[in-house]
């Protein structure tokens, strides 16, 4: 069973970083080649989308499977995993939560209104490059850090303090 429950972690650890990295790359590329209201970067938009559901829906594993290791089989107290914990709970469920509100809610709410012919504000526009770039840049300097550390304290398990 462990095996199994380590696969699907590690499963899960490829499908939050990678397709949602990939579809956002891809995004960019559009908006800067073919412009923000191209039908070519609204139809990369819908896929972008979609990758952001399958990225929260595999953290959603990542964590429960993590958990379900953690308890199972006596793990919970070691110091290596706590340092994990504290990584996790600090840097990356804040991020994934602005994400998910962002990303799966706000502005893509926003990119459909825009996409029906609804003008704007230039807050809401705002909004939209916040998450494509402030945002994103952050998640991008953070979370490949933050991960690297992370897969070493579950490799060496050993504690950073």
């Amino acid at each position: 069973m462990y095996s199994l429950l380590k696969v699907i972690h590690i499963g899960s650890l490829i499908l939050w970083l990678g397709p949602a990295l990939g579809s956002w790359l891809v995004l960019r590329y559009f908006q800067q080649h073919q412009g923000e209201m191209s039908s070519g970067t609204s139809l990369v938009y819908k896929v972008f989308f979609l990758t952001l559901t399958l990225e929260h829906l595999a953290l959603c594993t990542l964590f429960v499977s993590g958990a379900w290791m953690a308890f199972g089989y006596g793990w919970i107290d070691m110091p290596w995993l706590q340092n994990k914990l504290w990584l996790v709970l600090l840097l990356i469920v804040p991020l994934e939560i602005v994400d998910i509100w962002l990303g799966n809610w706000k502005v893509q709410q926003l990119i459909k209104q825009r996409a029906l012919g609804v003008e704007l504000t230039s807050r809401q526009q705002g909004l939209i490059q916040f998450y494509h770039k402030g945002f994103t840049h952050l998640a991008l300097l953070t979370l490949p850090v933050t991960v690297l550390v992370i897969m070493w304290l579950a490799v060496s398990k050993q504690p950073l303090w």
